[in-house]
């Protein structure tokens, strides 16, 4: 079940019940060591906790504390490293989870996508503790420089392909409808959605057909068997002349993509065939 946010306050987002519930402590990340804090005069575990980024339970944890402990001045702790991701569980909303990691709900809205009057996510979504624009993992951050096959490196590595594959297929699965200039879940048009599902892992592709053609290294294609042999999930197809795209969608494998179809239509899975042949397939580069 998708919640709506229509108020400041009401930010219940992402729930299967409208009741709200507290952020689970098996959801948290946070395991490697960051530093070490000498605790001051007044300090608690939710004033520390929140400072550093971290959840009070991940804190106490690292410290074999209870998350209601008092602390005496001078005491060490060992503070873990703030969690990057968070998966979405029942009960959750996006300011109960900013609120237990010592992030303010802007800064999550921003980082996903989101915004206040028009944000939905669902149980089992990923959603950024950090910018994921100023932290990208290493076999991500290629650029459009030749590789040594004189080939162009993909900004997009084999994890996150899969997790690009991974939400179109859930995306799909939702009876999202078509909804020209979409760009959120409550509705989508093609390039909507596939601007939406990159900036889900961090990668900026632009907001049009067009826009996304400048991020892609292309290869045409005359025939739709010739998909198979050129894509690879996670990259984008695209309809249309370079420069005059009018349709994206996302290739997930086995001859199939994600799209936003059209008006009276919902975000689908569907086979490559002669009969709508893309016109050719758009490696993200850059």
């Amino acid at each position: 079940m998708k919640v709506q946010t229509k108020s400041r306050n009401e930010i219940k987002l992402a729930l299967a019940f409208l009741g709200g519930g507290a952020v689970s402590a098996a959801a948290m990340t946070q395991t490697a060591h960051a530093e070490t804090v000498t605790v001051k005069k007044g300090q608690t575990l939710q004033s520390i906790a929140k400072d550093k980024h971290v959840s009070v339970e991940a804190l106490a944890k690292n410290n074999d504390l209870d998350p209601d402990s008092n602390l005496s001045p001078n005491q060490e702790l060992d503070v873990p490293e703030p969690a990057k991701k968070y998966t979405v569980k029942e009960g959750d909303t996006v300011s109960e989870i900013a609120h237990a990691h010592g992030l303010d709900t802007e800064d999550v809205l921003k980082w996903n996508n989101l915004s206040w009057d028009d944000c939905v996510i669902f149980i089992g979504d990923e959603l950024n503790l950090q910018d994921p624009t100023t932290d990208q993992p290493a076999d991500t951050t290629a650029t459009a420089a030749n590789n040594n096959n004189g080939h162009v490196a993909s900004i997009v590595g084999s994890t996150q392909a899969e997790q690009i594959v991974n939400l179109a297929k859930q995306y799909a699965s939702m009876n999202i409808p078509y909804v020209w200039g979409g760009s959120t879940p409550s509705g989508f048009d093609c390039s909507g959605l596939t601007s939406y599902i990159f900036n889900q892992i961090g990668i900026g592709i632009g907001r049009t057909t067009i826009a996304q053609e400048a991020h892609v290294q292309s290869t045409d294609i005359s025939d739709a068997s010739q998909v198979a042999a050129v894509a690879q999930p996670g990259d984008l197809l695209f309809w249309g002349g370079h420069g005059s795209t009018y349709h994206v969608g996302i290739y997930i494998g086995n001859n199939q993509f994600v799209a936003a179809p059209q008006p009276g239509q919902n975000v689908s899975v569907q086979a490559v065939s002669n009969y709508f042949k893309p016109s050719f397939v758009g490696k993200v580069v850059r």
